[in-house]
Parts: structure tokens; C-alpha cells; sequence
């Protein structure tokens, strides 16, 4: 219970990762805030949130609009009177893969920029006045090894979380002297909707996978670019998170950390 009476926003709560997130968070006693742009989803998470017996709630909310992550802010007030933990994990692909990087539109730019930049910008602005004022909070923003790696399929969704990093270490040291921890986390290959999405639209784009089911296609890009030769999972994930969470990880900001399997080191 290394987190007991601590309250989390976990945006993009109603998928895998993010459900993942919230129960490892729960289970060391943290209440949960469930944002997601569906609702039942959030709600779902909330449901196996309240099974830990922690206290869950489920806000509709749309990162990428300033009003909505202020009101989500102001809504966990309301309910809990508290903010001190804030994960910053919606996530969004796009339509389009690269290969080469002229396939894709100004959409997919829009929509990745929007998502995984402005939107945990908006919240972290909308955190900061409350955790200054307490002398504490801790943000953890996940990106991706995609910003590590550079993968030419998905150009758009890469930047924006190589932008995200950077947005990581510069809220880091404005919220450093407050005693307010910013981190990022890198995960690797999940079996998640993100994947569900992707494995088609590669099978599409590249004939070598043409023939494989999108479970098949992604065990074989996990063995061929994993050192470990294993999938990570949202536990993976989320354990992190509730270790940068925890007083145990006080003196840690402002870092990156892989959780892909060895896929990105360094």
C-alpha cells in the first residue's frame, strides 16, 4: 500500500494500457480518476477499480480540448479534494502509415500533435497550481519506444512522442523546486487496441506479413525486434508507474525509462 489515500488521474483509462495502469495504481491503494473519451469504457475500468476496494471515478473528457482537462481537474477536486498523481497515457495512432512518410496527412499530424502533446500539456498546466500549493504531485507521461526508435511507419505518432519527452524534462524543471516529480515512460510491444489497429495496416502495407492474423503478426515483430523475445504487458507498465508514484523514486525527475524488452537501449 505504498500509495494508500494517494488520487490518480489516468487518462485513456478505458484501454488496456490504461485500465492496466489504474489497477496497479489501486492495488497500492490509490483512488482513481478514469478519463476517456468513452465512457462506458472508463466505467468498466472503474468497475475492476472498486473490486480492489479503492474508490473509482469515471469522467467522459477529450485531452485535446484545454476546457474539458480543466474541468476533468476540477471534477477529481470536487469528488476527492485531491490531486497527487497525474498519468498522462491517452494515446492515438492515426489512419495512415508511413513508408514512406508522404502517405500521411495533415490529419495524422493534427490528431497525434493534439493528443499526445496538447493534451498532456493542457492537464499539466491544469495540475500545477494545485501541486505547487501542496508541495507535491508526481506526473508520469507515457510515450513510447516509437520515440526512441524513429519507425518510418509511423512518422506523425513518433514526433509527437519525441515531443512529448521533451515536454517531460521542461515541466520537470519548472516543477522541480515545488517538490512535483515529471516523468516519462517508453513502453515496448502490447497486445493492446493500439496493436489491433496497427497489425492490420501493416499486413496491408507489406507483403511479407500479408498472411499472418494480426496475433500472429505481432508475436513475429516482437521475436524479430525484442531482446527478450517476450511481449510487455500493462502490469509492466503500470508497475513503473506506481514505483516513479511512490516515495521510493523521490529524487527520480525529469527521466526516461524503457519498459520494451531491450528493444531501445539507452
Amino acid at each position: 500500500m505504498r500509495l494508500k489515500d494517494r488520487v490518480a488521474i489516468v487518462t485513456g483509462g478505458g484501454g488496456g494500457m490504461g485500465t492496466g495502469i489504474s489497477l496497479c495504481l489501486a492495488r497500492e491503494g490509490a483512488n482513481i480518476v478514469v478519463s476517456d473519451v468513452n465512457v462506458e469504457a472508463a466505467q468498466s475500468c472503474v468497475e475492476k477499480v472498486e473490486e480492489t476496494g479503492q474508490r473509482g471515478l469515471a469522467i467522459e473528457s477529450d485531452v485535446t480540448k484545454e476546457a474539458e482537462c480543466i474541468a476533468l481537474v476540477d471534477e477529481t477536486l470536487k469528488t476527492f479534494g485531491q490531486v497527487d498523481i497525474l498519468v498522462n497515457n491517452a494515446g492515438h495512432f492515426g489512419e495512415n502509415l508511413g513508408l514512406p512518410f508522404t502517405n500521411q496527412t495533415e490529419a495524422d499530424w493534427d490528431d497525434n500533435l493534439a493528443i499526445h502533446v496538447k493534451g498532456p500539456f493542457f492537464l499539466c498546466k491544469a495540475v500545477a497550481s494545485h501541486m505547487i500549493e501542496r508541495k507535491f504531485g508526481k506526473i508520469i507521461n507515457i510515450s513510447s519506444i516509437a520515440a526512441k526508435r524513429d519507425p518510418q511507419i509511423a512518422p506523425a505518432y513518433a514526433a509527437a512522442k519525441n515531443a512529448l519527452l521533451n515536454l517531460t524534462r521542461l515541466v520537470a524543471k519548472d516543477l522541480g523546486p515545488h517538490n512535483v516529480n515529471v516523468n516519462g515512460i517508453c513502453p515496448g510491444m502490447l497486445w493492446t487496441g493500439f496493436w489491433h489497429r496497427l497489425a492490420p495496416l501493416i499486413a496491408e502495407n507489406d507483403p511479407t506479413y500479408a498472411d499472418l492474423e494480426p496475433r500472429a503478426l505481432f508475436e513475429h515483430w516482437v521475436k524479430q525486434n525484442t531482446p527478450l523475445q517476450r511481449e510487455q504487458t500493462p502490469e509492466d507498465i503500470g508497475n513503473l508507474v506506481v514505483f516513479l508514484s511512490s516515495e521510493e523514486a523521490r529524487n527520480i525527475t525529469g527521466q526516461t525509462i524503457n519498459v520494451d524488452g531491450g528493444v531501445a537501449m539507452g
